[in-house]
């Protein structure tokens, strides 16, 4: 199989937008056929508050777009393009006591690989590939159970 567009949403740079890329992630996935949502949707909440955060997304007027790819039948590709900032995305060693700083070690843990793509424009793009399982025909309600792979890290100009 290759790869195989599901679906993109362009939403604007504000909190509740985490909420509605979550629903729209489960729906794409859904409609096309894979089991399970749960990572992916953990996924685009994580890289959509690190843009609203740390890049000119999270300003007024800013926008965040989400693209999901099936890679093939069990593995699909979350996408969120910010608007840009001055620093790369890294996972990072937080501190016990630390409030933030997780969202990437968290993505880093569950996503099969993930990195970033510098785009034009100062905007970037920030990926994860994600096992979600898939629909056997004519075996309805059995599914694949989803594992996590550590991932790797890397830009690509």
């Amino acid at each position: 199989m290759s790869e195989r567009f599901l679906g993109e949403v362009v939403l604007p740079g504000a909190t509740q937008s985490v909420a509605v890329a979550r629903h729209c992630i489960a729906e794409m996935l859904a409609t096309a056929g894979h089991q399970d949502a749960e990572s992916a949707r953990l996924i685009v909440s994580e890289l959509i508050t690190n843009a609203l955060i740390h890049t000119a997304s999270g300003l007024h007027g800013g926008v965040v777009t989400v693209e999901v790819v099936a890679i093939d039948a069990e593995v699909v590709r979350v996408e969120v393009t910010d608007d840009g900032a001055d620093t790369v995305p890294r996972a990072r060693e937080s501190g016990g006591d630390d409030c933030h700083g997780r969202g990437l070690w968290l993505v880093e843990q569950i996503a099969l690989k993930w990195g970033v793509r510098l785009l034009g424009a100062g905007q970037r793009a920030v990926w994860a590939e994600v096992f979600t399982g898939v629909a056997v025909p004519g075996r309805a309600g059995e599914g694949v159970v989803a594992g996590a792979a550590r991932g790797g890290w890397e830009v690509k100009g």
